[in-house]
């Protein structure tokens, strides 16, 4: 798992200054910092979760790598579920499968975005449904298909099944689903990214 660091947030000089330390002057005028801040430093929230800490939710990751050191725009990402164990349900070219929370499998899964959770009384109905799922003929290797039959349809069809009324009324088409679940998460957590490889080479990297 790629190593991180905290971010920090703090306005001077009229621009969002982002560093991993706590500045005790501004790197533009070399002011010091205190009472001449425009507002409170704020440590940027991280937007990755491990899919395991996550029961009964919609989690996506990059196909392949992680977020922070390789993934770029236009990159393909997969997307999955968890069950109220925290183990991953995925559907890719090898079919339909079910990786058990202590599994090694799940390290892939230790940096992705949480998509959707539904609330602990909709856990039953959650296994149930990817229980059945799972042992559906729908889902197998064969039936996989890279843009007609793949890890979206079957997050969409679940959904549909689950009759979440948050979460099913969007699921009729990929477009709608992504507009509004997928798209504010990967945008902040594009952001985040950003700004994450900019303190890699330097102290300081101020928004423009």
């Amino acid at each position: 798992m790629s190593f991180y660091r905290d971010v920090i947030c703090f306005k001077h000089c009229g621009k969002s200054i982002f560093t991993h330390d706590i500045a005790t002057t501004c790197p533009l005028c070399h002011t010091p910092l205190g009472s001449s801040l425009t507002s409170i430093p704020l440590m940027l929230p991280y937007p990755f979760v491990k899919a395991c800490q996550y029961p009964c939710s919609v989690v996506l990751r990059p196909s392949d790598g992680d977020f922070l050191r390789f993934f770029v725009n236009q990159q393909n990402l997969h997307i999955g579920l968890t069950a109220s164990d925290g183990s991953i349900f995925e559907y890719d070219l090898n079919g339909l499968k079910h990786t058990a929370t202590k599994n090694n499998g799940n390290v892939v899964w230790n940096q992705c975005i949480l998509i959707a959770q539904v609330s602990l009384p909709w856990y039953d109905k959650w296994d149930n449904l990817l229980q059945q799922f799972f042992e559906s003929t729908q889902w197998k290797k064969e039936d996989y298909h890279e843009q007609s039959h793949n890890c979206y349809t079957f997050i969409l069809s679940f959904l549909e099944k689950l009759e979440h009324d948050e979460l099913s009324c969007f699921c009729l088409d990929k477009v709608s689903f992504s507009q509004n679940f997928i798209v504010p998460k990967t945008q902040n957590a594009a952001k985040y990214i950003t700004i994450h490889r900019k303190l890699n080479s330097c102290n300081y990297w101020i928004d423009k």
